[in-house]
């Protein structure tokens, strides 16, 4: 048994070259253009024991992301679907996150079966409509634990 509450990440070069993933208390990086959902979705994930970094747009998460490796992203922005993945990619992207779970929130009533086969939801990509927070810890919950 390790002492270590962190287990060992691939390296990668740059600002976050030194990363480690967080297992005892996982680190949930939160991409929300609307404050009061933020904040709300904030106060869940930290009662629910997870550390939770927040934003308000993509440039500003990749940024952060560099510097504290999270070990889950979920992005919840008030754009169509279809730009709600390509900024969560380029999130992963320009930080160098590799294969890290990716959750985005659907806003719209249908979700648009060809757009998603034409942008195409890769392995990590998890996509769902949030319709309370319980549905939220428990995809969480699987994903991280």
């Amino acid at each position: 048994m390790s002492l270590n509450p962190y287990k060992a990440v691939t390296p990668a070069f740059g600002p976050g070259s030194l990363r480690l993933s967080h297992a005892e208390d996982p680190v949930v990086l939160v991409v929300d253009d609307q404050e009061e959902t933020r904040s709300e979705m904030k106060r869940v994930l930290e009662l629910n024991g997870y550390k939770v970094i927040d934003t308000d747009n993509g440039q500003d998460a990749a940024k952060r992301a560099c510097y504290v490796y999270p070990d889950l992203l979920l992005v919840n922005l008030d754009v169509p679907l279809l730009y709600q993945m390509v900024a969560a990619r380029q999130i992963v992207k320009n930080a160098g996150l590799g294969n890290i779970p990716v959750v985005i929130v659907a806003h719209e009533d249908l979700v648009d079966p060809v757009a998603v086969v034409e942008i195409g939801v890769r392995r990590n990509e998890y996509l769902t409509r949030l319709f309370n927070y319980q549905q939220l810890e428990n995809l969480l919950d699987y994903l991280l634990h």
